[in-house]
């Protein structure tokens, strides 16, 4: 797409996985054994039976479930350990959270054997539907519901037929799945909040802090080649005079702190806001961020991501409508895209929006070298969120729009989100917290190179903070079914 054309998502007829109380329906394909031949069936299943799907989950309601089997001679069908029977059956099977059952499917007289894994969704899972209308990928991508009510939240690992293979109760952001096959997240636990790094199967491999006694934010952390990473927090300012923005003038603000911590937990280098970015920068944010202070003071910037560029970092503040280029070495802005204009902001070229950017998330660095950022809109004239792809050129000072991606079907996004770029060159896209249309609270699109949607996955009444396409070869299906296994065989958390 490099210089190439700008493309919008345009809107077609799909037809619709509904997922409410638990789910219904799903589109298949041609597959043996034939469903004609052979198949089975329980009630709340998700998706319906498919040959060609192997994983399902059911809301158990922690209680037994009929599962009903159906394979003509010379196929046969075994429910876990029962025998393998032509003909109609029934089987009840006890069931509770987390816990699952497989069934088997051989035609008489082969060894090949066909087997499908059913697994108890917990009662207060996420509700949500998923609609499929063309080839999905990637295989497996992390999501979570972190803004539902703190007992009922979620990390979640989901599979391209829209099915949660792996989940974790625990209040949690941002879940991803690292190259070694770990999950790494934000641990939200009020004052003890931390980031960590847990295997499958839910044991605790490493936590991640920031340096100096610096308040930790949840919001991005980037581990790094050699072992350390990159990290944010905020530093509390007081007796600042905010009166020429509305505000007292003897504030609290709360200044940004990006740092990077050695792979001995050392602090090596950090950065505060303070001194590089004025709060004049805060702009049209003021308001808000007077009328909504955070726990300690106005939030002027409200930092959300950090991304490695060599010996500078990039990082994204939602209440500055802007991307900043940060060298490490002097501390200074390289260059600014969005927000108030200042004198490193970059020149964008063949945007249409006058506004460049609007409390964006989720700003990062491509192989290419272009820059992508989940553009949200929030609170625009022209609000509709996109997915923006821009080439910096430093020297020159200027950023060109090569591509962009919306969805007709996700009008505004107040908050949160983000947007990544696959290998084979397709998007995978968290439009955060949808404020209006079909899906109003929270929505995660798959999208081709040209745009055209591929599935959306949209939350009954919550919304996931980041989705992130799991690394290809981090994880295998037995790798997800093997870690539920050990954590639910004493009991699911």
């Amino acid at each position: 797409m490099l210089g190439g054309p700008v493309r919008r998502l345009g809107a077609w007829t799909v037809a619709t996985v509904a997922i409410a109380g638990l789910l219904a329906g799903a589109s298949g394909a041609e597959a043996a054994p034939p469903p004609e031949q052979a198949s089975f069936g329980v009630a709340r299943l998700f998706p319906d039976y498919r040959p060609q799907i192997h994983d399902y989950v059911v809301r158990c309601k922690n209680g037994p479930v009929t599962v009903t089997t159906h394979a003509a001679a010379p196929w046969q069908a075994a429910v876990d350990a029962h025998a393998f029977q032509s003909g109609d059956h029934s089987v009840v099977v006890p069931l509770r959270a987390g816990h699952g059952f497989t069934v088997t499917i051989r035609q008489g007289g082969s060894s090949q054997l066909d087997r499908y894994f059913v697994r108890c969704l917990p009662s207060d899972f996420p509700t949500y539907t998923f609609t499929r209308s063309g080839p999905v990928s990637p295989e497996f991508f992390t999501a979570d519901d972190a803004f539902a009510p703190i007992l009922h939240r979620y990390a979640i690992i989901f599979d391209d037929h829209g099915v949660p293979l792996w989940w974790y109760h625990l209040p949690v952001e941002g879940p991803r799945v690292l190259a070694d096959g770990s999950i790494l997240w934000f641990h939200s636990n009020g004052r003890s909040s931390r980031f960590e790094i847990r295997r499958l199967n839910g044991n605790l491999i490493r936590t991640l802090h920031t340096g100096a006694n610096v308040p930790v934010d949840g919001h991005d952390v980037q581990p790094l080649a050699n072992g350390g990473y990159l990290i944010g927090g905020h530093a509390q300012q007081s007796h600042v005079d905010t009166r020429a923005f509305g505000g007292s003038g003897d504030a609290d603000v709360l200044n940004a702190e990006l740092q990077e911590i050695s792979p001995q937990g050392k602090l090596v280098w950090e950065w505060n806001s303070r001194g590089h970015i004025a709060l004049g920068e805060t702009g049209r944010w003021w308001p808000y961020t007077i009328s909504n202070p955070a726990d300690y003071g106005y939030d002027v910037a409200h930092w959300n991501s950090i991304e490695p560029h060599g010996s500078s970092v990039i990082a994204s503040f939602r209440q500055l409508d802007a991307v900043y280029k940060i060298s490490k070495g002097t501390g200074t802005i390289a260059w600014k895209l969005g927000g108030t204009p200042t004198p490193e902001s970059l020149v964008v070229r063949r945007d249409p929006n006058r506004f460049t950017l609007g409390g964006q998330h989720d700003a990062r660095l491509l192989g290419d070298g272009t820059l992508s950022v989940l553009d949200n809109r929030s609170n625009l004239t022209d609000p509709s969120p996109r997915m923006a792809r821009y080439r910096i050129d430093q020297a020159a000072g200027t950023a060109t729009l090569l591509e962009s991606i919306s969805d007709p079907d996700v009008p505004a996004s107040s908050c949160c989100g983000s947007a990544r770029r696959l290998p084979n060159r397709d998007w995978l896209i968290d439009w955060g917290r949808v404020t209006e249309g079909a899906h109003p609270s929270g929505s995660i699109g798959g999208y081709t190179p040209d745009g055209e949607r591929t599935f959306l996955l949209s939350f009954d009444s919550t919304f996931s903070y980041r989705a992130q396409p799991v690394p290809q070869g981090a994880v295998t299906r037995q790798a997800l079914r093997k870690g539920m296994q050990a954590m639910c065989s004493p009991g699911c958390r």
